[in-house]
């Protein structure tokens, strides 16, 4: 009889102790599932999502010199980036724009409504679109209140959920 008791309170403290287990794994099993489908979900946004900056050029004239050709009255610089993703790009004024030149760090440039009255600021014009659909191309206009110097130039575009193109570029 000792041996049939001694049995069957170690078979309800294995039992007690399997959902002990139980209560206190399952919680972390379950978050850490919602982590890696989210983490997975956003893998597969970036993978979907490429741009490609196509080129880049300051406001000049032929002869190289800054001419304001937009009568703007601001020295700008354009870059032209394709969405070559197969997915639209939502929220363009949270792309960031970095600008580097002559052998400086590099700049990070605010969207025009972020800026203020500060310079540079940029803007942007989508070629017949109102959204930066698949195979549309975006005109970034970065603009200064002086010109810059003439020199090698880098530009960098990052779309808000982190994809990214650098472009180098003379002026």
């Amino acid at each position: 009889m000792d041996k049939v008791l001694s049995t069957i309170l170690l078979v309800v403290a294995a039992v007690v102790c399997v959902v002990l287990v139980i209560n206190a794994v399952y919680p972390a099993i379950t978050s850490s599932s919602g982590a890696l489908s989210s983490v997975s979900a956003s893998m597969n946004e970036r993978i979907k999502s490429q741009i490609k900056i196509i080129n880049a050029t300051g406001e000049l004239d032929k002869n190289g010199n800054w001419q304001d050709t937009n009568s703007n009255g601001y020295f700008d610089v354009f870059v032209w980036v394709k969405n070559i993703g197969t997915v639209p790009v939502d929220d363009i004024k949270h792309c960031d724009v970095f600008l580097a030149g002559n052998n400086t760090i590099w700049t990070w440039i605010p969207y025009v409504d972020y800026a203020g009255s500060t310079f540079p600021r940029w803007s942007y014009v989508l070629g017949n679109s109102t959204e930066w659909g698949i195979a549309n191309t975006l005109m970034i206009e970065i603009s200064y209140n002086s010109p810059l110097p003439s020199g090698l130039y880098n530009v960098k575009v990052m779309i808000p959920n982190g994809v990214s193109d650098e472009y180098d570029f003379s002026m």
